[in-house]
């Protein structure tokens, strides 16, 4: 089976990534890669969506073999989380929300994410979105 993940690669802003190595921001955030949620049902593969929001926005990314990066900043990783999911309820609707165990888990999953973005990254520093497929 095919599998694809998506994520921010904290790597160049040394002092965010002390901090969660250093495990202060529990389960979701405990290494140097912030993982997205599983996009929506509309989208195939994170490769592709990286790619599809890139050409949006005329951003150059680098595609090497089956993974993507580009270079980004705050407003622009918050760009893209808006891209992926504003258009899917079962994020942002409480009664559409997928359940797991008692848990609105991607909902929950995804608000982790923003909060971090938001509160977290620095808007001066640039980072790397990444995708991949294997």
């Amino acid at each position: 089976m095919t599998e694809f993940n998506c994520w921010i690669d904290l790597t160049t802003d040394k002092r965010l990534k002390l901090r969660v190595e250093k495990g202060i921001f529990g389960g979701q955030f405990n290494s140097t890669h912030v993982w997205f949620p599983a996009p929506p049902n509309n989208y195939r593969c994170w490769p592709g969506v990286v790619a599809g929001w890139c050409k949006e926005r005329n951003l150059n990314p680098v595609w090497e073999r089956l993974d993507i990066r580009v270079t980004v900043t705050k407003a622009q990783i918050e760009d893209f989380i808006d891209y992926v999911y504003r258009d899917d309820a079962s994020y942002w609707e409480p009664a559409k929300m997928l359940m797991w165990e008692g848990r609105a888990y991607l909902a929950n999953s995804l608000t982790n994410l923003r909060a971090f973005v938001a509160q977290e990254l620095n808007p001066k520093r640039t980072y790397e979105l990444k995708a991949d497929e294997y």
